[in-house]
């Protein structure tokens, strides 16, 4: 399977997903508390697994199978669910267990990004997440990825970590890279001449805060059309166009960032991207700030204009549907899968909404869940 993703919207014809799964019933009341007190003063929980509050794992189960077939109901057979490639007697199966279960590993997003037609292995920001970093390795030297170009990150990273949440492939020629909590520019710096060997001439990073809040890119932007991008941008508090933009050319000698002048919404522009920006939560701050925390801003594009959110997400749709995109739901799904088809498979921009209720409680949305190892070109 020839690893090929030159866009963030192409038609999906391979992804990898994981469900949840028994791992996530070890999970305990103190795994969920970022802090905790001891002897009288407030610490960092070093058992702390990332997600805010214990799942009902049935329902993220059946919620996590939903998303999974409305996505090979738009590409049969498209979905690659990671247990399928593992035998019952595989190490992956003593991976799920012991101190720090892998409940984080339905956000597949992360464990890995596909830039062009190069597998880059990430390294984990946590600790709690370093297990993955083991199976990801062996996944990807499995034989239908062996024969193609791996990075793997560890190897050059020095120490630092890189997330895949932090990476979009926006065209052919540019890769946008957050530089965030679990992803650093030091770590940009050292794929950025990995990148730059195959046809790409641009890596554009963007300095977000170092918060929880916007652990990666993919938590405050999704490209979801040619020109449209869900975008939660707090103007009241902290406007994207105030925060640092960093730009690597392939035609610099040291190929390195450089921070630029110009904000990031206009050095798209330069680039032939008039994003129109929809805004996550709409235009009250207040909806805004709730809605980046159930993922407003966490899209996943099956195709131009056609992608999949959280249905929590209430005043994001608005304003998808005030930009011309149909609403369906994941309950037209199941109730008439004709005439679900015919919508999403029409002309027009589409979002499907799906119940997330359990999925959102690890702080990932649709496009955490999906690792897309193959997209049609646009």
């Amino acid at each position: 399977m020839k690893p090929e993703i030159f866009s963030e919207i192409g038609p999906i014809e391979k992804v990898i997903v994981h469900a949840p799964g028994d791992e996530h019933d070890q999970v305990l009341p103190v795994n969920v508390q970022e802090y905790i007190e001891e002897k009288g003063k407030i610490i960092k929980n070093k058992n702390f697994l990332l997600f805010d509050d214990i799942i009902h794992t049935k329902l993220a189960k059946s919620q996590h199978q939903t998303f999974k077939d409305i996505i090979n109901f738009y590409k049969p057979n498209s979905c690659i669910e990671i247990s399928s490639l593992y035998d019952k007697k595989d190490a992956f199966y003593d991976l799920l267990k012991g101190d720090f279960p892998i409940i984080n590993l339905m956000y597949t997003r992360d464990i890995a990004a596909i830039i062009g037609n190069d597998i880059f292995l990430t390294c984990s920001h946590s600790i709690v997440r370093k297990k993955e970093r083991k199976l990801s390795k062996n996944l990807f030297n499995k034989s239908i990825f062996k024969n193609y170009n791996i990075v793997d990150f560890k190897k050059i990273g020095k120490g630092l970590s890189l997330e895949g949440g932090d990476i979009f492939v926006i065209s052919n020629e540019i890769v946008f890279i957050g530089i965030s909590e679990r992803t650093s520019k030091k770590a940009i710096d050292l794929i950025v001449p990995y990148i730059f060997k195959q046809n790409f001439k641009y890596v554009v990073a963007l300095d977000l805060p170092k918060k929880r809040s916007m652990m990666h890119l993919d938590t405050i932007f999704t490209q979801i059309s040619r020109n449209e991008a869900i975008l939660f941008d707090d103007s009241d508090n902290n406007s994207i166009n105030k925060l640092n933009v960093y730009l690597a050319s392939k035609n610099n000698k040291d190929q390195k960032l450089k921070k630029i002048s110009i904000n990031i919404l206009d050095l798209f522009k330069d680039f032939g991207f008039k994003f129109k920006i929809i805004n996550c939560g709409g235009n009250k701050s207040n909806f805004k700030l709730r809605e980046q925390l159930t993922d407003g801003a966490n899209s996943f594009a099956l195709d131009i204009g056609k992608i999949i959110m959280y249905n929590c997400n209430d005043k994001t749709i608005e304003e998808l549907k005030k930009n011309g995109y149909h609403h369906i739901t994941s309950k037209l799904f199941k109730k008439d899968i004709k005439g679900f088809g015919k919508i999403l498979k029409s002309d027009k921009k589409v979002v499907v909404s799906i119940d997330g209720s359990e999925l959102v409680k690890g702080r990932g949305g649709p496009r955490c869940m999906t690792l897309p190892i193959r997209r049609g070109l646009i």
